[in-house]
């Protein structure tokens, strides 16, 4: 009865209680709370980081979106678009503050988006232009008020704790949603099982290695030691033998004693299998293909190509549109800008495949010499290169090849001209005619 209702007690000596019952030689105290999986180990982005293929992920993902080039375009009524180099979130993007360069500021914003499941950037405009200052995830909390708003709490190292309305900062939470505000972090919600197994799988080698890569085992007597001393001693013997410049020397057994293992070697319990499966678990929770992060059992040169364009299309264009939209939504909030990354770096392929096809979309008329040379970061050669080409064997219906059904019909009518005049010339050409007509 004393112990259910210490439940709800509560006050000073509740807490003192509690005080007394912590120890601080307990490490737990000391290292990063996290979720606890199956395997037993806790999961925190930090922990996750130090796993090779975690990391990978994650710097892959973010160097790649950090290079891309980008833009504010402006839809006009035709249809068709222009760049607006002069826009002022192009500019903000490019030099978001004055510590960040633009790769550095879009680098950080996938990370956290791929780590934590949400970025968060404080606009700033005290200087008498916008500016952006990335916000830790681990030093912010958002709230969600009775309007459907949201109300950031900071409290960064250093500074005193401050409240940030949702239109004084840029917030991305990770799809799906949890709890309407916060993002779904592939590391601590999706992922923390595979991770943790990772995790755990790794820690399981630094301990066999540690421990010289040698099983434990025990010693098998027959007989029994005089006392506890003579057994301690010959244990210590034995540790001293098979440690430090004597490893993998040989040693001998007295008595009628027998070695006997306890635990698998790595061949036996398919160390390097396992880890390789986790590996590939790890890397499909952000769809990485796995050439990217150094798994190469099933690359070749021909499909790797192919899986590079996936890695386009269907690993990075999901985080592109997501940042794309919500710049459009929250810092340009104008439906006739947008703005947007270029990936064509990122599918160019090498230069032979690349002329093949600059030649193919020249020869059809879709691309003019500027505009391919503008694909290859070269200058223009002038008003001669805005030209357009049309194969001459293509036309519309009905229509001769370069003319219109105007210039057909008319041309049609001279050479029946023509040839009624040969014929009435006795087969012959009828030079005043043909001069006439010409």
């Amino acid at each position: 009865m004393m112990g259910l209702m210490g439940i709800f007690r509560s006050g000073p000596v509740a807490e003192a209680q509690v005080v007394r019952s912590r120890d601080p030689s307990d490490n737990s105290w000391f290292e990063m709370r996290g979720p606890k999986t199956a395997s037993g180990v806790e999961v925190t982005v930090e922990r996750a980081r130090r796993v090779p293929v975690v990391r990978d992920c994650l710097q892959v993902l973010a160097q790649s979106v950090g290079g891309l080039s980008f833009g504010v375009f402006e839809k006009r009524s035709d249809g068709q678009r222009d760049a607006t180099d002069g826009h002022p979130i192009k500019a903000l993007i490019s030099d978001p503050n004055p510590r960040e360069t633009s790769i550095e500021f879009l680098e950080n914003l996938i990370d956290d988006l791929a780590s934590e499941g949400r970025f968060l950037a404080e606009r700033d405009w005290t200087s008498g232009s916008e500016r952006l200052w990335r916000i830790e995830p681990r030093d912010f909390t958002v709230e969600l008020l009775s309007d459907n708003s949201l109300r950031f709490r900071i409290r960064e190292a250093g500074r005193p704790e401050r409240v940030l309305l949702h239109e004084e900062v840029w917030y991305i939470p990770l799809p799906p949603v949890i709890g309407k505000v916060h993002g779904r972090s592939p590391i601590l919600k999706d992922g923390a099982e595979t991770i943790g197994a990772a995790l755990a799988l790794q820690r399981y080698a630094n301990t066999f290695f540690a421990n010289d890569a040698t099983p434990p085992f025990i010693f098998k007597h027959k007989g029994s030691f005089a006392d506890a001393a003579s057994k301690d001693n010959f244990l210590n013997s034995w540790g001293k033998w098979f440690s430090g410049r004597n490893r993998h020397k040989p040693g001998m057994l007295e008595y009628d004693m027998d070695v006997h293992q306890l635990a698998h070697n790595n061949e036996q319990a398919q160390f390097l299998e396992t880890r390789k499966e986790l590996w590939l678990d790890v890397s499909r929770l952000w769809r990485m293909p796995p050439h990217k992060v150094g798994i190469l059992d099933n690359a070749t040169f021909s499909n790797i190509e192919h899986q590079s364009l996936e890695f386009v299309t269907d690993t990075l264009a999901p985080w592109l549109e997501l940042v794309e939209r919500s710049i459009n939504k929250h810092l340009i909030a104008d439906g006739r800008f947008y703005f947007e990354f270029n990936v064509a770096s990122l599918l160019r392929g090498d230069i032979k495949t690349r002329y093949e096809a600059y030649a193919l979309a020249r020869n059809w008329g879709f691309l003019s010499v500027n505009e391919i040379r503008k694909l290859e970061n070269r200058n223009g050669i002038g008003p001669a290169g805005d030209r357009y080409m049309e194969p001459l064997n293509m036309t519309g219906v009905g229509g001769a090849p370069g003319k219109s059904p105007a210039e057909k019909k008319e041309a049609d009518q001279a050479i029946a001209f023509l040839r009624n005049s040969v014929a009435q010339n006795g087969g012959r050409p009828n030079l005043k005619v043909i001069q006439n007509v010409a």
